[in-house]
C-alpha cells in the first residue's frame, strides 16, 4: 500500500497539479483539503503519512495549521511539509520552528517534491 499524501490547498489548480505529481509520477496515494479548517479532522480520518501544506490560505495560514497540528497530541507525529510559492527565508525558519519538517518551494521541479517526501517517509 502506497503511503497517503493530504494535499492542503486553497487553490483548485494548485491542488490538481500537485495531485497529479503526486500520484502518477511519485506513485504516492494522495487525498486533498481545500479548507484549511477541515484538515485536523481529514488528517483524522485519512491518516496521511505526511501533510503537503500551503501557507497562504485565507482563514487559517498554514503557519497556525502546522502549530495545530503539532499541538495537537493524536496526530503530532505526521510529517509535514510547508509547499509554498514563498521563498523567503524568514518563512522557511518560521515554518521549521512551528513543527514542519521541510519547507519546498512550488517553483521547483516535481522530482524534487516527490524525493522530499520518499526522504521524509523513510526517516524514523
Amino acid at each position: 500500500m502506497p503511503n497517503k499524501i493530504l494535499i492542503v490547498d486553497d487553490d483548485e489548480e494548485q491542488l490538481r497539479l500537485t495531485y497529479k505529481i503526486l500520484t502518477q509520477i511519485g506513485g504516492f496515494e494522495a487525498v486533498s483539503c481545500q479548507e484549511p479548517s477541515d484538515a485536523i479532522d481529514m488528517i483524522r480520518k485519512e491518516k496521511p503519512s505526511l501533510v503537503l501544506l500551503d501557507i497562504m490560505m485565507p482563514k487559517i495560514d498554514g503557519f497556525t495549521l502546522c502549530k495545530r497540528i503539532r499541538e495537537t497530541e493524536d496526530i503530532r507525529q505526521v510529517k509535514i511539509i510547508v509547499y509554498s510559492a514563498k521563498i523567503f527565508d524568514s518563512d522557511k525558519k518560521k515554518a521549521i520552528q512551528l513543527g514542519a519538517d521541510a519547507y519546498i518551494s512550488k517553483i521547483i521541479e516535481s522530482h524534487k517534491l516527490v524525493e522530499t517526501i520518499r526522504f521524509l517517509l523513510n526517516k524514523p
